[in-house]
């Protein structure tokens, strides 16, 4: 994998924007326009919360980051939070099987792209990218104090 200098946004945490040299591959492009599922997973509606963790060429950034997805017919939706950092919405989310893809658009207008997979134990982890870019990974639970707890 072929490393070059790109500027990264930590993901979690909105405003800040730091620089990282950091190894980058292509990912393949997602679609840009709304989508909605067939028949909605109830496994992602409720409130999840974990990290998202920013390689740094000197050391790593581990933000908190708090999700809640909702849902309106058939689509998916709902809010990011980083604590004293601010929010953002929920779109685009797709589950197909275990893989879960959704946007995030930060408040400075930055869309940040999960890709994650359900592991057995109920969570969801994987990356999150900016600019078809890998910047950070992320990990996150459900809430214990989540209206609709996940299913595992």
């Amino acid at each position: 994998m072929m490393s070059r200098r790109v500027t990264v946004l930590c993901a979690a945490a909105f405003g800040a924007i730091v620089a990282a040299t950091v190894g980058v591959a292509p990912l393949a492009a997602q679609s840009k326009s709304a989508k909605t599922i067939a028949a909605p997973s109830p496994v992602l509606v409720g409130g999840w919360s974990g990290t998202a963790t920013v390689p740094l060429p000197d050391s790593v950034i581990v933000v908190p980051v708090l999700y809640t997805f909702t849902q309106s017919g058939t689509t998916i939706s709902g809010q990011a939070m980083v604590p004293g950092q601010g929010t953002g919405p929920i779109s685009n989310v797709v589950v197909t099987g275990k893989q879960v893809r959704f946007r995030v658009t930060a408040p400075e207008g930055k869309l940040l792209e999960h890709d994650g997979t359900f592991g057995a134990d109920g969570s969801i982890e994987g990356m999150v990218n900016m600019d078809k870019q890998p910047i950070a990974k992320f990990k996150i639970s459900p809430r214990k104090d989540s209206k609709s707890t996940p299913k595992k």
